[in-house]
Formats: structure tokens, sequence, C-alpha cells
């Protein structure tokens, strides 16, 4: 899936024949060919041109405006029909089968929490997370027989603030140590890691949905309403532990982001500066393209490891 970042504070984005022109005044800044974008995240104060946003509808290539913190604000795409037949179907999907996908998914996160902790403990550092391992091993198996969505959601609260307080002990030594995770605003450094990663795959596969013609609105584990995309929201959470987080602790373990270089305070929060937000997503590029083993048995970018996810 190829993806353009507009990160630029001023500037225009225009297009230029089968060009799209990033230009500042009268200096060109870059350019590359419309034709081999997916989708393109603004979250920068570039300007957009009418000539630009008619050749990506036209084109099919949504333009997704996103804040600083990764949030997503909104998105323009085409009017098209789609597969609308599965949307119907989704919605009359029988309330076990609703459950059945949604303790998996569950499960499937916590599963990948414990990976996690089990990656990035350091050399005799195993007695610190022991416990918490145990722990989350038995919220997984209690997914299995867990009642209703409610039961779900209760079990993956707790299993969630285990692994964030284990991870973070982890990471103290890396200076991103932190005893709870804190979201509007986010508080530390780590916080804001996670805000602007989730964001950006949060939207990722909020398309993926939509393309599929399903209902990003009807979930099977969070309740949506107008405001709330459940079935991303479902989506996400195996994704968070196994994609963005072991991402952010390649970056911290490597020195390529540091607490003390690339996040800045901003509006009673901590957040990503610009040069953290470029860094970020050239790093975040890369390994969503790296090649890997998918669940079918094939090779693949991880980028495929959404798409599977949305079609099953």
């Amino acid at each position: 899936m190829r993806t353009l970042y507009l990160l630029r504070p001023h500037g225009t984005a225009g297009i230029d024949g089968e060009q799209l022109v990033v230009s500042s005044g009268e200096q060109e800044l870059d350019r590359m060919s419309l034709p081999l974008l997916d989708q393109i995240l603004v979250l920068g104060h570039l300007q957009l041109t009418t000539q630009l946003i008619r050749a990506c509808l036209r084109r099919g290539i949504p333009i997704v405006y996103l804040t600083s913190g990764g949030q997503c604000l909104g998105r323009l795409q085409p009017l098209e029909g789609g597969y609308r037949h599965r949307a119907r179907r989704q919605a009359e999907l029988p309330a076990a089968q609703r459950l059945s996908v949604a303790r998996r998914l569950v499960a499937g996160k916590i599963a990948n929490s414990r990976v996690v902790l089990q990656r990035f403990t350091r050399r005799g550092g195993r007695p610190t997370v022991e416990s918490s391992l145990r722990r989350l091993a038995q919220l997984q198996a209690l997914t299995a027989k867990a009642p209703c969505s409610n039961h779900l959601r209760g079990l993956e609260g707790a299993a969630a603030a285990l692994y964030f307080r284990s991870f973070g002990n982890l990471l103290e030594g890396d200076g991103f140590g932190f005893a709870i995770r804190s979201r509007r605003p986010p508080r530390t450094p780590f916080d804001a890691l996670c805000g602007f990663g989730y964001g950006v795959l949060w939207n990722a596969l909020l398309l993926r949905v939509e393309l599929r013609g399903l209902d990003p609105y009807v979930g099977v584990l969070h309740v949506g309403s107008a405001r709330h995309a459940a079935l991303v929201s479902d989506l996400i959470e195996p994704l968070r532990t196994y994609l963005v987080d072991p991402f952010h602790g390649q970056l911290i373990r490597s020195g390529q982001l540091r607490a003390e270089e690339h996040f800045e305070p901003n509006a009673g929060g901590v957040y990503l500066s610009e040069t953290g937000r470029r860094l970020w997503l050239q790093a975040w590029s890369a390994f969503m393209a790296e090649p890997i083993i998918l669940c079918d048995g094939n090779t693949g970018p991880r980028w495929e490891v959404l798409d599977q996810l949305v079609q099953s």
C-alpha cells in the first residue's frame, strides 16, 4: 500500500498532468506519480488545490486529515457502490457469532501482549514480568468462556492495565518508563507514541473496512455510534500489540527515538515533534513494507496482515 504523508507546515500541493506537485511559493519542493498512490495523509497545514482533490476523487484516492497526535479528523473519498450486500449480512450476524469473533479478537490481543513482554525483557529480567505473564495467560483462557461482550471488555481492560504497567517498567531504563497510560492528553513520550501510532493504524483499517463494503459502525465488541466506528476499534485490538507496540519497542531500544530529542510539550501534554513524526513515519513505512510469513503461509508485506484480518 503506497501512502503519501504530507507533513509540511506550509506550502501547496497541486496537480501537473499525472504528477502531484508540492511547492512553496514559486519553488517546487517535491513531485510524485499520482497513479501510484493509494491514499494521502495530511498532518501539516499544506493547502491542497481543488484540481488535486478532484483528481484524487476520480482515481479513488482517499485524502485523510490527521491531528499532530495521529487522530483522524475526517476523510475525503469518492461516492461508490461497493459491496453493500456485505454490510447487510454483517448487520444480520447472530449474537453467538458476534461473540465468537469478539472472543478471538480479545484473546489475540492478550496473546500478543505476552509476546511483547517476553521479547523486550532484558537478559536476566524474566522474574520481573513472570507474574504478569501468568496472569495474562489466565485472562486469555477466560476469554473463551466470556458470556457477553461486556464481560470481554472487562477482561481486555484488566489485561491492558497489567500489560502496560509491565511494559512501562521494561522501558524505564530507555527513558520511556511510565506507571499508567494517559491518553487525552498524553502525559509521557510513550503515551504520545501510542496515540500517534494507533491513530495511523486505525485510519488504515478504516480504509480497508470501507473498501470491503463492511459497515465500520457495526462492531462485535465495542458499542458503535454515529461518531464511533466500532468495527475498526474491534479489529485494531490484536494489531496494537502485534504491530504498533513491538515497532515502538524497536525504535526505543535501537535508540532511533529519544525522549529528550523527539518530543515536545504542547497544550498540557507531550507529543511527537515534527522531526519525531517524520522519523516515525519513515520507519513505519519501511517496517510495514517488510516481507513476513502471513497466516495463509504465503510471504507478503506486513500491510497484508490488515487486509487478511478484514477479509476474515
